[in-house]
């Protein structure tokens, strides 16, 4: 089961893993991104052969003795009151149980952030555990610090790619459920699409007049004959 570290204990820690970690996060770090103005939550950065988004891009092939750190950028933008970050992990339990050497300590590299949980992989996000508060726009980082036990076996290398992450934002007594932020779906031609048709409607027509030409000249061609 979580639980909390005494306030002391926690600015401890939250100052090993500051200089453990970088103080921002890498581009292919995972990010969840809150935009208020669209009411819109999105989850970039990794995902799962299911295309669901992946919280432990860097917590996989795992062996024994293992110590592995991973980072998730978390921010916000058009914030008009507040708005508060939850992740929760599904785990069945086949996974709990293979997880359950294993070490999970989470830690919000704001400072001026008391958060702080440890526990296993399944335990730390049991529950939708709200990781990041924003009154204004902004971004924190979530660092994630793992422990493989040298007793365990290679079992659980990938025991974790089974875990679902639901991801979720309140804003003003709205919850947002997140959704995966891809690239934009491919339009006509390959092209991307931007919600504005007039490109593709433009090249549609321009198609159609390449053909059509192509189709007279072939005919004028075989009547000169």
């Amino acid at each position: 089961m979580a639980f909390p570290i005494r306030k002391g204990v926690a600015r401890s820690l939250r100052c090993v893993v500051a200089l453990a970690v970088p103080a921002r996060a890498f581009a292919d770090t995972p990010a969840i991104a809150y935009d208020g103005n669209a009411r819109q939550l999105t989850v970039s950065g990794a995902t799962m052969s299911s295309g669901e988004p992946d919280l432990f891009p860097a917590f996989k092939d795992l062996m024994p003795g293992d110590e592995r750190e991973q980072q998730i950028e978390i921010r916000a933008t058009g914030v008009k009151s507040q708005v508060r970050v939850f992740v929760r992990a599904v785990v069945d339990h086949e996974t709990t149980h293979l997880l359950s050497p294993i070490t999970l300590t989470a830690a919000v590299s704001d400072a001026s952030a008391d958060w702080l949980q440890a526990g296993t992989p399944g335990s730390v996000f049991a529950h939708p555990t709200q990781v990041a508060t924003f009154t204004s726009d902004g971004s924190t980082v979530l660092n994630l610090q793992l422990s493989v036990p040298t007793s365990v076996g290679n079992e659980l290398a990938d025991a974790n790619k089974t875990i679902r992450w639901e991801i979720t934002a309140e804003d003003d007594g709205e919850t947002i459920p997140a959704q995966p932020a891809g690239p934009k779906k491919p339009g006509l031609f390959g092209l991307a699409a931007t919600g504005d048709n007039s490109l593709a409607l433009l090249l549609t027509l321009l198609t159609l007049a390449i053909i059509a030409f192509m189709v007279a000249l072939f005919l004028s061609q075989r009547n000169k004959r």
